[in-house]
């Protein structure tokens, strides 16, 4: 399939659709990435260690950005 194919099967797309295209082309263009991954990794590090935020603050930040509509 052509770009030009893969462009006008987008078109036909639903917005939500669109969306979930997108955030798939990112994590696909990321996923081979090695700097991402130190990225990734350096995170998760940080997370495990006690330095990131806990699910109740994750959720509230969640549901702030919601009602922002974000």
């Amino acid at each position: 399939m052509s770009v030009t194919e893969l462009k006008h099967a987008v078109d036909e797309l639903t917005p939500d659709q669109r969306l979930e295209l997108s955030e798939y082309l990112r994590w696909r263009t990321r996923r081979d990435d090695p700097d991402w991954q130190n990225e990734l990794g350096r995170r998760l590090d940080q997370n495990l260690s006690g330095h990131g935020h806990s699910a109740a603050e994750l959720k509230k930040l969640h549901e702030k950005l919601s009602a922002d509509g974000q």
